[in-house]
């Protein structure tokens, strides 16, 4: 069961590398509450503060898949230094100004400059472990389980890190934690020897394919991680209404965490376990899981029965997940390797966003909700049935460097 990860971690650098993107990664968990926090103190508002969160959320979404193209074609060093320090800077003028009591269109502007900053750790690392481990299936495919366990880790870690250091020295605290943290990962990743390798790779005889935008076979994908992402907040948000109108409203965070656990552990064997099927047909066979996953809680009224369902249905998540970027792995050209990451990203993240506004809509009918969330994923299972073909003929060897 943990065959992959022995062999990935027994690379020199390997154990660095792999914590300092779990570092430079947890202010993705910390910084929309932190933004929330700090503007209820500062300004009195809870409005102005969903406004700072959800306008660091859409510069992300936007700047990330274009950072991540920067990398492809300058190299990852630069980017994750520019990056890194700069929304480092950013956090701390934040922080400082809201300690002055400044404006709250200030501090909503500087919120949404951090999300113009966000380094794109996932994409770099996920092109880095691609090349790095080229010639180790098992070794990329506990990899890339890891990234995908980082980001579970970095969403429980993150709220919770944010909640301690507001309790102790005030909202604006929190920013100074997620400064480091970015500076730290992004400095720990940036400094390997070897993490240039992942950029300005071509076919063979010199011509790059289509970008992910205009490849119809990376476009399939996009849709289906934006169908995947989505169902997932459908899920949560169902999740808590059905404990509201069961009348037990505060049983929403255990029934989420119960989910959550599933994910990590499901995520966790996956990344371990030498698999025969390839990743196209991985992925396909996950989704039709999660789509039963989903559907099963819309007739169950025990709340007790339905943590115990999603923990279950959780198990398929994270490995879902997972083999989205494996498949992807397997077509996007080396030379836009890491945009093709960032922009499968940009599409988990607005399928969540569209997910979240649809499950509001849904709030009053949670089983709806559930179906809704089953649809979407036998949705993207279909197409990526449809796809296995066209994605197993392009699939293609990548050039092994080493990681240090």
């Amino acid at each position: 069961m943990t065959g992959g990860y022995r062999a990935l971690f027994r690379h020199p650098g390997a154990v660095r590398l792999a914590l300092g993107g779990l570092v430079g990664r947890l202010p993705v968990g910390m910084l929309g509450l932190a933004f929330i926090l700090v503007l209820r103190d500062t300004a009195g508002s809870y409005a102005m503060g969903g406004l700072a969160a959800g306008g660091y959320l859409i510069t992300a979404a936007v700047c990330v898949p274009l950072w991540s193209r920067a990398a492809d074609r300058v190299g990852p060093r630069p980017v994750l230094l520019t990056t890194g320090l700069g929304q480092a800077c950013v956090l701390v003028t934040f922080a400082l100004l809201a300690g002055r009591d400044a404006g709250a269109a200030v501090l909503v502007t500087l919120a949404a400059a951090t999300g113009v900053l966000l380094p794109p750790l996932g994409a770099v690392m996920r092109a880095l472990w691609s090349t790095a481990l080229a010639d180790e299936p098992d070794a990329k495919r506990a990899a890339f389980a890891c990234e995908s366990l980082v980001m579970d880790l970095a969403f429980v870690i993150g709220p919770t890190l944010v909640a301690g250091i507001a309790a102790l020295t005030g909202a604006a605290g929190s920013l100074l934690c997620a400064a480091a943290a970015t500076a730290t990962g992004c400095l720990t990743v940036a400094a390997s020897a070897r993490v240039s390798a992942v950029s300005g790779r071509r076919l063979p005889d010199g011509t790059p394919r289509p970008g992910p935008l205009r490849d119809p076979a990376q476009l399939a994908l996009l849709l289906i991680a934006f169908l995947l992402m989505g169902s997932v907040n459908l899920t949560e948000m169902s999740l808590v209404a059905s404990a509201d109108a069961a009348g037990h409203r505060h049983a929403s965070g255990p029934l989420i965490a119960a989910l959550a656990c599933g994910s990590l552990i499901g995520g966790f064997g996956y990344g371990g376990r030498r698999w025969r099927a390839g990743p196209a047909r991985r992925l396909a066979l996950l989704l039709a899981a999660l789509a039963a996953g989903w559907a099963v809680p819309a007739a169950v009224g025990n709340l007790w029965a339905l943590g115990a369902l999603l923990a279950l249905a959780g198990l398929a998540l994270t490995p879902a997940i997972t083999a989205q970027y494996e498949t992807l792995d397997g077509i996007a050209a080396r030379g836009s390797l890491t945009e093709s990451f960032g922009w499968l990203n940009a599409a988990g993240a607005a399928g969540m966003s569209a997910g979240a506004a649809v499950a509001g809509l849904l709030a009053g009918t949670p089983a709806h909700g559930f179906l809704l969330a089953a649809a979407s994923c036998a949705l993207a299972c279909a197409l990526a049935c449809g796809c296995r073909g066209v994605w197993h003929g392009r699939a293609e060897p990548a050039e092994s460097v080493s990681l240090m």
